[in-house]
């Protein structure tokens, strides 16, 4: 990403200001709780993807049922683990075209626009939808063309996948030679049994993504340039966190 003098050129001081204001959590939730009333609450658009129960099995069973749970979560916070390292790499500029997969809400497509991003060229894609900014669609199917993307962010969405190796292979299809990958995922020190037993079903998929290292092995040979790791620290062990790692990739 540019510096800040360069971001403010290519958007509009104006533009600029009312973009970093919405990097204040509670200002973010505020916009995208005033859209989802509108589109949710007027316009009737929250839908879901069809997916054809029984053809294909690569989403978690639970995945739409858990995550239209989740809606309430506005603002994505989380996003930050993921949106600020990626905001500062000087190989994204600032009319980087971004692909947004599982945001649920609109809060993450925002809060890349409030770190330097052109917000028309971010696009969400998910099994949920109420937003025109969201597209619905299937990671490991996507109707994108190759190398459509400079820049895809799996935040808290590869554990949801039964066939994750799959799902690293379309976005890779859809990234540019040299894009960046960005991918989430939760850390808890709860057995997949205990999980079960406090929720009363497996909100994820049936084996747990484990390391870095793991989601790094999803996408093989075409990972090139590791920028960021996150890993869950051994005496922090005890209680959920996230592992994350953002990379760029070679084709």
């Amino acid at each position: 990403m540019p510096n800040p003098s360069l971001i403010r050129r290519s958007k509009g001081l104006l533009r600029h200001t009312l973009d970093q204001l919405l990097l204040v959590d509670l200002i973010r939730f505020a916009v995208v709780a005033v859209r989802y009333l509108w589109f949710v609450g007027v316009r009737r658009r929250l839908s879901t993807y069809d997916l054809k129960a029984g053809t294909d099995t690569s989403v978690a069973r639970n995945t739409i049922s858990h995550n239209l749970k989740g809606l309430r979560d506005l603002a994505v916070n989380r996003s930050h683990l993921l949106v600020r390292p990626l905001s500062v790499l000087e190989t994204l500029p600032v009319d980087a075209r971004i692909l947004s997969i599982g945001p649920r809400s609109e809060g993450e497509l925002f809060n890349l626009a409030a770190h330097g991003f052109v917000l028309k060229n971010i696009t969400g894609l998910d099994l949920i939808s109420y937003s025109p900014r969201v597209q619905l669609g299937d990671m490991h199917a996507m109707r994108f063309g190759d190398n459509a993307f400079d820049a895809v962010i799996l935040g808290w969405v590869l554990a949801y996948s039964e066939d994750p190796a799959r799902a690293a292979r379309e976005v890779v299809r859809v990234t540019r030679p040299g894009g960046v990958i960005a991918v989430g995922v939760e850390y808890s020190p709860q057995s997949q049994e205990e999980i079960i037993r406090e929720l009363g079903y497996l909100p994820g998929a049936s084996k747990r993504i484990a390391s870095c290292e793991e989601i790094l092995g999803f996408f093989g040979n075409a990972v090139d340039h590791v920028y960021f790791k996150h890993v869950v620290a051994a005496r922090d062990r005890n209680r959920v966190g996230s592992l994350c790692v953002i990379f760029s990739i070679v084709k």
